[in-house]
Parts: C-alpha cells; sequence; structure tokens
C-alpha cells in the first residue's frame, strides 16, 4: 500500500500521492517514516525515488521535526547524515521546541546508530 501512495515525483506525504488526476505535493517526515517503513525493499524504484527526493529537499528544511525524522531515514539507507546533524546542532540557535515530541526526534536523530539497531532488532522480522 506504502508504494501505491508514493507521489509521483519522489516522496510520500501523508494520504495519496494523486487526487482527481492532480499530483500532491510530498513532505519530508512522511518520506522519512515511509522510508524506514520500507527499508527492506532498497531496491524498489519508488522506494529509491523517495530516498532521493529527501536526499534533494533536505538542504531546504527549517523543521527540526522534519530534519530527524529525515536524519534516521538517511541512515537507515547508508547515507552521510553529518550535515543534517550539524543543522540540528545548530537548530536550538535559531528554532523554538515549542513540544518534547520534537525534542524527543531531534535526540533519537542524535543517537541514530543506536536508534535504529534498536529498530532493527525489534522490527526486522515483520514483512514489508
Amino acid at each position: 500500500m506504502l508504494i501505491d501512495r508514493a507521489c509521483p515525483g519522489g516522496g510520500w506525504n501523508a494520504g495519496n500521492g494523486v487526487v482527481y488526476g492532480t499530483p500532491l505535493r510530498p513532505h519530508v517526515d512522511d518520506t522519512a517514516v515511509t522510508l524506514l517503513a520500507l527499508r527492506q525493499r532498497k531496491q524498489d524504484p519508488i522506494v529509491e525515488s523517495g530516498l532521493l527526493w529527501l536526499e534533494r529537499t533536505i538542504p531546504d528544511v527549517s523543521s527540526p521535526w522534519s530534519v530527524a525524522w529525515a536524519t534516521l531515514a538517511l541512515a537507515a539507507y547508508d547515507k552521510s547524515v553529518e550535515a543534517v546533524l550539524s543543522w540540528l546542532g545548530s537548530a536550538p540557535d535559531r528554532c523554538v521546541f515549542e513540544h518534547t515530541g520534537t525534542l524527543a526526534m531531534v535526540c533519537l536523530a542524535f543517537d541514530y546508530s543506536n536508534t535504529l539497531s534498536a529498530l532493527r532488532g525489534k522490527y526486522e522480522h515483520y514483512p514489508s
């Protein structure tokens, strides 16, 4: 089902990729979460397209929540995350974290290696 919901240019949003013939824009956080869910299908062209969209888009994102999710997704696909971690490290100088959920996601992103190890150990046996 997730593959069928991809946006035409890559990535995902919170619903369908196309509604009444109109392509909808993907969202960074939805794309990152979907890529994490589909990491066992790395070779699928739609997954590859979503990953490319995320890599192209992340430099222009200003939301710590979205950047944290993107960090986890990029790391899960063995992509470099140094630049996004650097951005996250300086985020408190630019933004206010208005709720603890964002702060928690940023903490998980900084500890991405342990976070992903925990996910792999717990959820790898589920089919994607």
